[in-house]
């Protein structure tokens, strides 16, 4: 059975977009079994160019948009990701882990850097969990 991972950052358009294309690789690598997506509660109306370019230029697919969260985004999700949202700004009443990273406005390289770390330490926690159970 699958596992639902919900990504979100305020605008859904760079922060969440690396991490769900980071955790994914890093998923597949593992052979987890999961879903993803990406959204936020005030989207932008298009993916940060810097972004998608950087995730390109290191061979990844781009396969998300900005969009709004919903509560029934959050109800259907086993795990919601925040990466710089707001708690009260996310419609659930669950668990949301949240990552701190620097903003990509002040430190791209550093923001994308601390994603990529948070996915992979994510898919192998999750590898650890999938062993013992």
């Amino acid at each position: 059975m699958s596992t639902r991972v919900l990504f979100l950052c305020p605008h859904s358009a760079g922060k969440s977009l690396a991490a769900a294309t980071y955790f994914r690789a890093a998923a597949i690598r593992a052979g987890l079994d999961v879903e993803l997506d990406v959204a936020g509660p005030d989207p932008d109306a298009d993916n940060m160019s810097n972004v998608t370019e950087a995730l390109r230029a290191q061979g990844y697919t781009i396969d998300w948009n900005p969009r709004l969260v919903t509560a029934a985004d959050t109800e259907a999700a086993d795990l919601v990701v925040s990466v710089g949202c707001e708690l009260e700004t996310i419609p659930t009443d669950g668990p949301v882990t949240e990552w701190d990273v620097p903003m990509l406005s002040e430190d791209f390289d550093g923001s994308m850097e601390a994603i990529h770390r948070a996915a992979e330490a994510l898919a192998a926690d999750m590898t650890a969990q999938a062993s013992t159970d």
